[in-house]
């Protein structure tokens, strides 16, 4: 059997390969996805005493007035000209970048602080000496840089720190003049307290949870005993269940378990089998051999079924051209229940699944069989908003079902985040603002506001720190007094400003991404708009510095998400139903193509039917399932 067609399948799953390049199209210079590609497999992060790793972050000061004044012909040559200093400065010993939009940068490997600070120095030098001329007709643009310089190991000790300390170094220097450079290692607390803060608002933060958090340890108590276990939990919207999920993933990371981290969508909830199609990828990419080892020991019958959910190449269907539809259901089923603990070699396996009431039966009653076996220990640590929708001829949605009829079965426990407190408040503050001085009365006129929801909390702390009512001075941290009424009344009142802050441009983009979903790959969100790569990276910044969106990079390609799933859900019932719809159709035609010109591996990545209703057709019944079980 063929064993080529899976490893493309995995690869590039959720991804548009056209758009996996290495290469800015407008300058030439190798791009973000070449910078996160090469600090996260060519860097020995654990050598760096040895081996320094320095980066310049620049970007163009005023470059919107350019395109403002000029058009945006003018700057575009106005990047092509800054390119052109980033390589004459760069040479042989540095690598230049096209970060975003107007952002470049120079990432100087073997190099430390003071030599990559020379190199600064001498471009801001070059670019004042040589001003820049559009064309024949225009007169010369005396354009200037601001420059932040990071090192590692003096700065950082990995990619992620690295990056985060040049854009702070780059943020001192746009605040203090521009037309300058930054060294990180100087740069002082209460000039950039903004910019830190926020990327601490940015990261996980759970709060008040200690209680929750007590009843997963004693799960994961009897799991070390072997003992399958599952876990749910549940909460409002907002509630910070998916950061709840991420601290256990997280503080679990380390530990000698098999774990797959998947989340459930709700355009696929009624097709079968599509989340353990997902844990399925997910577990096949962390074997190093992709599975081979396990498929070639497979029969031809199990290989036709197991290509149901996975693309194997060489499958003789015929095999099962005479069962009943029946009986393909039932071997189907024994196929991925006998494939599983094989790919793990019977070692207990963990699965994180956040957003499981999107989940689908057949999964769930894959995963209760799975429990069942005693030579099998299973943690399923999963997240679900309570809800009590019903379905086609009134049942109730998946999981609901599914903990009804086998709670006791199986021990589900549910562990509920309750809103917060005001000493959660108080004490998330104090762990955010170290010496923070609260007057009195915040905490509780916080709660009133947020009613203890930690997504709405978080939102208010960015807005109170970007409009300087959360301020450091030496090292005390000062709120200041809040005038009447100007807390907002609602998530949805932060996150339409923040919306509106975008220009128009930008806010078409945002729509697409939220009319793709969550977990977004880049290069889907670049094929889907007709883009260039640079453009549609400079937005996500922009969101990003919004507090709208984050990103993380993983195997070439960076994933996109919201901040919150409130905030995406906000974020796409605004948009008109004319605007969705054609939203949609583009999305669906453009993955469709994707598929008639083979890029897209396998019929399975084109389940996602770009509708957000949960009237859609439903493949599959509950009984059909119960039948196979």
């Amino acid at each position: 059997m063929e064993h080529q067609e899976l490893v493309k399948y995995l690869a590039n799953t959720g991804k548009d390969p056209s758009r996996l390049i290495f290469e800015d199209e407008l300058t030439g210079l190798y791009n973000r996805r070449y910078l996160y590609h090469l600090l996260n497999t060519q860097v020995a992060w654990d050598q760096l005493n040895r081996n320094p790793l320095s980066l310049l972050m620049m970007d163009l000061d005023y470059f919107k007035q350019i395109n403002d004044n000029y058009g945006h012909q003018a700057g575009d040559q106005a990047l092509i000209w800054l390119s052109g200093h980033l390589r004459g400065v760069a040479g042989t010993t540095g690598m230049p970048i096209r970060y975003a939009g107007d952002e470049f940068m120079i990432l100087l490997r073997n190099t430390d602080k003071k030599s990559s600070l020379l190199m600064g120095e001498q471009l801001l030098q070059n670019i004042r000496k040589k001003p820049f001329k559009p064309n024949e007709q225009t007169d010369q643009i005396s354009l200037t840089l601001s420059v932040g310089v990071a090192s590692a190991p003096d700065d950082a000790r990995n990619s992620k720190a690295l990056i985060r300390q040049a854009d702070t170094a780059l943020y001192s220097a746009k605040r203090n003049g521009r037309d300058q450079m930054v060294n990180a290692g100087e740069v002082k607390p209460t000039d950039v307290f903004a910019k830190t803060v926020i990327y601490q608002l940015n990261d996980v933060q759970i709060v008040g949870r200690g209680r929750q958090l007590s009843v997963v340890a004693e799960g994961l108590k009897k799991f070390s005993l072997r003992q399958s276990q599952f876990l749910i939990a549940t909460g409002a919207a907002g509630m910070g269940k998916s950061d709840f999920l991420e601290t256990v993933r997280r503080n679990l990371a380390r530990s000698k378990t098999w774990q797959s981290m998947v989340s459930g969508v709700p355009q696929e909830m009624y097709r079968p089998y599509y989340l353990m199609e997902k844990i399925l990828v997910d577990i096949l990419n962390r074997r190093k051999d992709k599975g081979a080892d396990v498929l070639k020991k497979m029969s031809p019958l199990e290989q036709v079924y197991l290509s149901r959910a996975l693309p194997l190449a060489g499958v003789d269907n015929n095999l099962i051209k005479d069962k009943d539809d029946r009986t393909q259901r039932e071997e189907f089923f024994d196929t991925l229940l006998q494939f599983i603990p094989k790919l793990v070699d019977y070692n207990p396996l963990i699965l994180f699944i956040d957003d499981l009431h999107f989940g689908d039966e057949a999964t769930l009653m894959l995963i209760r069989r799975l429990m069942l076996r005693s030579d099998f220990p299973l943690l399923v640590c999963a997240t679900a908003t309570e809800t009590h929708n019903t379905g086609k001829d009134n049942r109730p949605v998946a999981l609901e079902h599914f903990c009804e009829t086998y709670q006791e079965d199986l021990g589900i426990r549910k562990i509920v985040l309750t809103p917060l407190a005001a000493a959660d408040i108080t004490k998330h503050m104090q762990d955010l603002f170290p010496n923070i001085h609260i007057p009195k009365g915040i905490d509780e006129e916080l709660i009133r506001v947020t009613q203890g929801n930690p997504l709405f909390l978080n939102e208010i702390l960015r807005k109170l720190v970007s409009d300087h009512k959360i301020t450091l001075t030496g090292k005390q941290w000062l709120v200041q007094a809040l005038e009447e009424g100007y807390l907002p009344k609602s998530l949805e009142e932060i996150v339409t400003e923040k919306i509106a802050a975008l220009d128009e441009e930008s806010r078409q983009m945002l729509d697409q991404v939220s009319a793709l979903g969550e977990d977004v790959s880049l290069s889907m969100l670049i094929g889907s708009s007709d883009q260039m790569e640079a453009r549609v990276l400079d937005f996500v910044d922009k969101a990003t510095a919004q507090g709208l969106l984050n990103s993380e990079f993983q195997v070439n390609d960076e994933v996109i998400g919201f901040l919150g799933k409130r905030i995406l859900d906000i974020t796409y019932n605004a948009i008109e139903p004319d605007r969705k719809e054609q939203l949609h159709e583009r999305i669906g035609n453009y993955q469709e193509s994707l598929f008639q010109q083979h890029l897209l591996p396998s019929a399975a990545t084109l389940a996602y039917h770009f509708k957000r209703s949960t009237d859609q057709q439903k493949a599959g019944t509950y009984e059909q399932v119960l039948a196979t079980s």
